[in-house]
């Protein structure tokens, strides 16, 4: 097989750009066939979002696969506007709006896990929650969940949840709730910019903490590998704070979804789809990601703290 990897698009060629800190565009090449490849940074999954066949596609198939074995993917996934890939790749129908593959077993999940984009830039524990509870996610279930559990003033308007805000959601809605949280101050200051704005987020917090003290098993520590291993082994689902700079380009809190594991392999469900690379729910949904990775995501601030809920 050629040099199966293009750094940079062709001339005239409809394939992406990569963005600096963005998602990796792939180019696999056999003869005169072509696949263009989506990959997050932080994911083990392969998007195809381009598939340009010379013949029956078996050689270009089988090169998509060997290019996954070589970059250590576990799964090839497309939509149903590629139907040549996914007849050439043998990608089943998942059910969920996209075609996959797993390459050796299957990661499946034991929970019905809601699929939906967060429809603001301050709804992703909302939404991360909203997704635990079940499929059929609604913007009415965003915004109710966002209304009970807010605490940030953002840079420019409404922000997001801090984890006693969550927690405190979460046992509303039925769920037996562990918190794991290493930080006995205020959190996410960084995300107001005047004075008067990060006091009120002290106090909103403080009010938080008050409320779930005795009411929520709050454990003063990060959640480890092993703990969150065990934990979605033993059924839980985890909400689980990360940096949004290991999958995109900026430093952000976000909270985001996991929900089953294999070999090492956690399937979690992001709310947030990047629109700048051309991201859509089968980019979020359900996608495979490795422990050490998960565990480097899952710290925010600096000095930086963790932040996990057990639902149960």
């Amino acid at each position: 097989m050629p040099d199966d990897t293009l750094s940079q698009p062709l001339a005239d060629d409809p394939v992406p750009e990569q963005r600096p800190g963005g998602a990796l565009i792939h180019i696999v090449e056999a003869g005169p066939s072509r696949a263009v490849l989506r990959q997050r940074r932080t994911s083990d999954m392969l998007m195809v979002i381009g598939w340009d066949c010379e013949g029956d596609g078996d050689a270009l198939a089988e090169a998509v696969h060997a290019f996954a074995r070589k970059r250590g993917a576990v799964l090839i996934r497309a939509t149903p506007d590629q139907g040549a890939a996914i007849a050439a790749l043998r990608l089943a129908d998942a059910g969920r709006g996209y075609a996959q593959r797993w390459i050796g077993d299957a990661i499946v999940s034991p929970h019905l896990t809601g699929r939906y984009i967060q429809s603001t830039g301050f709804t992703c524990g909302p939404v991360s929650l909203a997704m635990a509870m079940g499929d059929g996610v609604t913007r009415s279930d965003e915004i109710a969940i966002w209304r009970e559990a807010t605490t940030l003033i953002g840079l420019t308007g409404p922000g997001g949840c801090d984890p006693y805000g969550m927690a405190l959601a979460a046992q509303r809605r039925g769920f037996d709730v562990t918190l794991y949280f290493d930080s006995t101050e205020p959190v996410l200051l960084d995300r107001a910019n005047t004075a008067e704005k990060k006091d009120l987020m002290r106090f909103v917090q403080a009010e938080f903490r008050r409320e779930a003290d005795g009411v929520i098993d709050t454990r003063s520590a990060p959640l480890g590998a092993e703990a969150l291993t065990q934990a979605v082994r033993d059924g839980a689902r985890v909400i689980l704070l990360i940096d949004q700079c290991h999958t995109h380009d900026h430093h952000a809190p976000h909270w985001v979804l996991v929900h089953a594991e294999r070999d090492g392999i956690f399937l979690v469900n992001d709310p947030w789809a990047e629109p700048e690379d051309g991201e859509s729910i089968a980019d979020v949904d359900c996608i495979p990601v490795a422990r050490d990775t998960l565990i480097r995501m899952a710290a925010y601030g600096d000095p930086p703290y963790h932040a996990a809920l057990i639902l149960r």
